[in-house]
């Protein structure tokens, strides 16, 4: 699926092995970013042109560094 919003555009996806997570690839102007996906937590890496999917997409399940929890503090 293509979502356009604005100067954003987005791929929504899934990969075998990640049963419990969601992926988009997103265009924010010139940036490629991988998101993960997995109920209110989102984690994101910049890829690079030639950056495998998959390898980076363990990359970003096993060593986030950035991660927004949509819903706030409870």
């Amino acid at each position: 699926m293509v979502q356009t919003t604005q100067n954003v555009r987005a791929m929504t996806f899934t990969l075998s092995g990640f049963d419990h997570w969601t992926f988009q690839v997103v265009f924010y102007g010139g940036l490629l970013v991988l998101e993960a996906m997995q109920d209110d937590l989102r984690i994101s890496a910049v890829l690079n042109p030639m950056d495998d999917t998959r390898s980076r997409a363990h990359q970003l399940i096993s060593r986030p560094s950035c991660a927004l929890i949509s819903g706030g503090i409870r």
